[in-house]
């Protein structure tokens, strides 16, 4: 089967496939960060104020 033509230039390929890996590793880097936050935000409010175990 040949491939289809979907109207696109091969530099509005180009310019879509060099922008796309910066969206994702923001949306990586944002999700990793709120994460962090969270965990952090357990320790200090949870953790933290149980004092320790032994």
């Amino acid at each position: 089967m040949p491939p289809e033509d979907d109207g696109l230039t091969e530099a509005e390929i180009d310019a879509a496939l060099k922008e796309t890996p910066k969206g994702a590793f923001a949306l990586a880097g944002l999700t990793v960060g709120s994460l962090m936050l969270a965990w952090l935000a357990m320790y200090l409010f949870v953790f933290l104020p149980r004092g320790s175990v032994g």
